[in-house]
């Protein structure tokens, strides 16, 4: 039995698609994308869906042997939220029996859609036990270490953040001076840094996921676009929560923070954050 992928936008899912056609001679692939094509070298059949169908996706999963399933990549909550206020109809039975109770946050909804999926048969697995090396570590992991006004501001966001993850509203905050300029909301880690960057022009990006959250799905993830917002926002440090963030296209990624200057840092939930 095989792995199917369902592969929402970014580059996590096309990574995912490759890693997965060296590990088995055949993929399904369902892509909630607006770029199917992106994925179609890796896939055995590549099913396109333009709005969340969550019973057809059991059904073409089990119709082509897969046992297990790997949830990756963005799908905008902004989307499920017009379409299932404006036009409900448009979502299929088990879609909206999922989405009916589940839009609180974005782990509730994507805990219900595992729990959907394992009550139809699949298991859902952890889509970083495919990718092991794009986990970050602890310490200092780019060129550089942050400053002592970095290494202040990272600390302080780790704290604010311990604070509302339990809330479920976002993995992400931007800290500068000792004041927080941007929370992570619905709007993603790169909207943030870019509203961070019209408010301050400077400061750190801390990264960190819910205590006790299901490491199936949600992992925070940064990459080589996270590091170009950061630089056209003026920020200078990526703080990281080590063992649970996803590092994508590494190589690319330490090239950009060793040409652009910013610190990477690897932390952990009892790790101080030194300065160099």
């Amino acid at each position: 039995m095989s792995i199917a992928l369902i592969a929402g936008q970014g580059i996590l899912p096309v990574e995912i698609a490759r890693k997965l056609s060296e590990l088995q001679p055949s993929t399904l692939v369902i892509a909630l994308r607006d770029d199917p094509e992106t994925l179609k070298p890796y896939a055995s059949r590549l099913v396109h869906m333009r709005i969340p169908n969550l019973g057809r996706g059991v059904r073409e999963v089990k119709a082509f042997g897969a046992d297990r399933v790997i949830m990756a990549g963005r799908i905008p909550k902004r989307i499920i939220f017009s379409l299932t206020l404006l036009l409900p109809l448009l979502f299929d039975p088990l879609s909206r029996r999922v989405l009916k109770n589940s839009l609180r946050d974005d782990h509730s909804l994507l805990g219900s859609i595992v729990k959907a999926l394992e009550d139809e048969g699949l298991t859902v697995i952890p889509y970083w036990q495919i990718l092991p090396e794009f986990i970050a570590g602890e310490g200092k992991l780019s060129a550089r270490s942050p400053t002592e006004q970095e290494s202040r501001d990272a600390e302080y966001g780790r704290e604010v953040l311990s604070v509302i993850l339990p809330c479920s509203f976002g993995q992400g905050v931007c800290v500068a001076g000792g004041a927080v300029v941007a929370v992570e909301a619905m709007e993603g880690t790169d909207k943030m840094i870019q509203r961070a960057g019209t408010l301050a022009r400077r400061g750190v990006v801390v990264k960190m996921m819910k205590s006790g959250q299901d490491m199936r799905y949600d992992l925070p993830t940064v990459g080589p676009q996270t590091l170009e917002n950061m630089r056209g926002s003026g920020l200078t440090c990526l703080a990281v929560e080590a063992g649970k963030t996803l590092i994508l296209e590494p190589e690319k990624f330490f090239v950009l923070a060793e040409k652009y200057d910013i610190a990477v840092w690897g932390i952990s939930n009892a790790q101080e954050i030194c300065c160099r």
